[in-house]
């Protein structure tokens, strides 16, 4: 009689790994579908945070006055365009002389825009603005700020410069001297441009150059030469012997005074009419026609004849007289030549 044997026991073949798949299976496809979910919605939001910037760049771009960066701030805040419009308002503010307005602009955006990336040279630009009003001590810790976060970089060079002007600007020349020799020591990378800055400066200090205006010597005085006064005696002073002895000089005459000269207007010419004189008449004599005397005839015994009475002789006329005119010069009459007589 066989006897049956038991069945071997199960060898569980499993891993952990399986084990937590299978007991975690839906939790880890919820999982992936939220991690599939999220980036798709990182990508919308980035899309749209994109899109955003390039119409803010556009409208920044279009800005030329303080109202349109205004516009640009309101309509766009947070992103890279609205802290470039700050700074452009700021600069038109500068430029109109509003000063405060201007440095308020830029402390709003120090507040506003940590993350943009001209927000250290904003810093020190503030910096500089505050210490050229003035405002020495609200500038200095602005510059020590922008050491201390910019290591080992140009602006922090600058920085460190700035603040060494600032420094030997109110008379601390020790302070100044030291500040300007660190910077080759805690920016051994920024430019040579402000390490020779620097070491100018230092220069100076050495020179020992005046720090208050020192009054150049007076101008020298000219003497006005006095001129005599025409008909004074003139003194003249000796100076041969232990004393002064005056001398009476000649008196110098007088200079004759031109005469006056009176201007006189010429007076316009009367106006000249002048009447032709008439040409002279050439009067021809009659031919001379020589008539032999007739015989003398008997005398008659007649009564003699009375002579014939003259007529009284009538005046004539008289001339009107002829206006007054400028003489006129005699002309030469020519006179023809008489005819010869004709022969008989």
């Amino acid at each position: 009689m066989s006897t049956a044997t038991p069945p071997a026991p199960l060898i569980e073949t499993s891993t952990p790994l399986e084990k937590f798949l299978e007991a975690n299976f839906k939790k880890l496809v919820l999982l992936a579908g939220a991690i599939a979910l999220g980036s798709v919605v990182y990508g919308v939001v980035q899309y749209s945070a994109r899109q955003n910037d390039i119409t803010a760049g556009a409208a920044f771009a279009s800005a030329k006055t303080i109202e349109d960066a205004d516009l640009v701030i309101s309509n766009f805040k947070g992103t890279v365009a609205a802290g470039n419009a700050l700074l452009l308002k700021a600069d038109l503010l500068w430029e109109a002389n509003q000063k405060d307005s201007s440095v308020a602009a830029l402390k709003e955006f120090i507040q506003s825009h940590a993350k943009h990336p001209l927000f250290p040279q904003v810093l020190t630009g503030l910096a500089s603005k505050l210490e050229s009003m003035g405002e020495k001590a609200e500038a200095k810790p602005l510059f020590e700020r922008v050491i201390s976060e910019n290591p080992d970089t140009d602006i922090g060079a600058l920085a460190q410069l700035r603040l060494g002007d600032l420094l030997w600007a109110e008379g601390k020349e020790a302070e100044a001297k030291t500040t300007y020799e660190s910077i080759p020591v805690k920016f051994p990378a920024a430019g040579s441009t402000v390490k020779e800055e620097s070491e100018g400066r230092l220069k100076w200090i050495a020179a020992k150059l005046p720090s208050k205006e020192v009054d150049g010597p007076p101008k020298p005085k000219v003497e006005t030469p006095v001129t005599p006064t025409p008909g004074a005696p003139q003194i003249k002073l000796n100076s041969g012997g232990p004393t002064l002895s005056p001398t009476l000089m000649p008196q110098t005459p007088a200079a004759p005074s031109a005469p006056a000269v009176t201007p006189t207007i010429p007076t316009p010419a009367p106006a000249l009419k002048v009447t032709p004189e008439a040409p002279p008449s050439l009067e021809v004599p009659a031919p001379m026609i020589k008539v032999e005397p007739a015989p003398a005839a008997p005398a008659a015994t007649s009564a003699p004849v009375p002579a014939p009475t003259p007529a009284p002789a009538v005046p004539a006329p008289a001339a009107p007289a002829a206006p007054a005119t400028a003489p006129i010069p005699p002309q030469p009459v020519v006179t023809p030549p008489a005819p010869a007589a004709p022969q008989q």
